[in-house]
């Protein structure tokens, strides 16, 4: 996690105030993303860091709200829209 990152997370905790750590832990081409790549979620949804572009940024904030509300962690995937690619609920992710 960067120095940045970190500091924002002690900071939420030692004042309270709810959030979500979103960690790519696995990619495959074609993505932006990298292992490693992290993404703190405020529950007003305000996104600090960087976890993939356009396409994953809006699922991870809507997984990172829901394990706000319900307390529970999440592990999603994501698969390419590609033929014989493998999908999962709503289409595009797949939530434990």
């Amino acid at each position: 996690m960067s120095d940045d990152l970190l500091a924002v997370a002690a900071d939420l905790q030692r004042r309270g105030e709810p959030f979500a750590l979103a960690t790519v832990v696995r990619c495959e081409r074609p993505t932006s993303a990298k292992p490693g790549a992290k993404a703190l979620i405020r529950d007003d949804g305000t996104v600090s860091g960087w976890v993939g572009g356009a396409c994953a940024e809006p699922t991870v904030v809507r997984e990172a709200m829901n394990a706000l509300r319900d307390g529970r962690p999440r592990f999603s995937g994501w698969w390419a829209r590609a033929v014989g690619a493998r999908r999962g609920p709503r289409g595009s992710s797949t939530t434990r």
